[in-house]
């Protein structure tokens, strides 16, 4: 029994010296506050669409495919495919399989878009099997996402899987009501 308990204790102290899978952190990057608020306030709204493009080398885009989020319904087109599929909108998080969805935040500039106040920051985003370098642009007052550029870490990755030309991923929000209703398609 002696023998247990003494295992027992170093297993539990081995576990409190490693709490995460190969030495990643499982708690919120402090300098991804703003980012995680703007995540949390795209992923809350109940209809918006986001469209997803090919951003090319040459600074091109080139629309790859298009989302809707209904208040418990995600429809998805890849425009590869001839029609949408439906499925129950997922629960969203700011956590991955090995931490924080976002780390090492950087703002990057402080500017106006049509009008409005936009913050542009950068990342790295993970969301297994994929991670990115990432730059965010939100809105300061309101905090949704406003557009968000991905390049993948494993560009041949991202494009046999998102049908992309340099591993990177344009996706542009919009929070217009219209826009994230069921497609006619369906």
């Amino acid at each position: 029994m002696l023998k247990f308990v003494i295992l027992s204790a170093v297993l539990m102290a081995t576990i409190g010296a490693f709490p995460a899978v190969a030495g990643t952190d499982l708690k919120e990057d402090p300098s991804c506050a703003e980012v995680n608020y703007s995540y949390a306030a795209t992923r809350s709204s109940w209809f918006y669409s986001a469209k997803l493009y090919d951003a090319r080398s040459d600074g091109s885009l080139k629309q790859i495919g298009e989302m809707r989020f209904g208040k418990e319904t995600a429809y998805f087109h890849d425009l590869a495919k001839p029609k949408w599929t439906r499925s129950n909108r997922m629960n969203w998080t700011l956590m991955d399989v090995d931490g924080p969805k976002f780390r090492s935040c950087v703002l990057v500039d402080e500017g106006t878009e049509e009008g409005k106040k936009v913050k542009h920051y950068t990342a790295t985003w993970h969301q297994d099997p994929y991670n990115a370098y990432i730059d965010i642009w939100f809105w300061s007052e309101g905090k949704r996402m406003v557009r968000a550029k991905r390049h993948f870490m494993d560009e041949n990755q991202a494009n046999l899987e998102f049908g992309t030309t340099a591993g990177t991923v344009m996706e542009i929000f919009d929070y217009n009501p219209m826009t994230g209703g069921a497609p006619y398609e369906l």
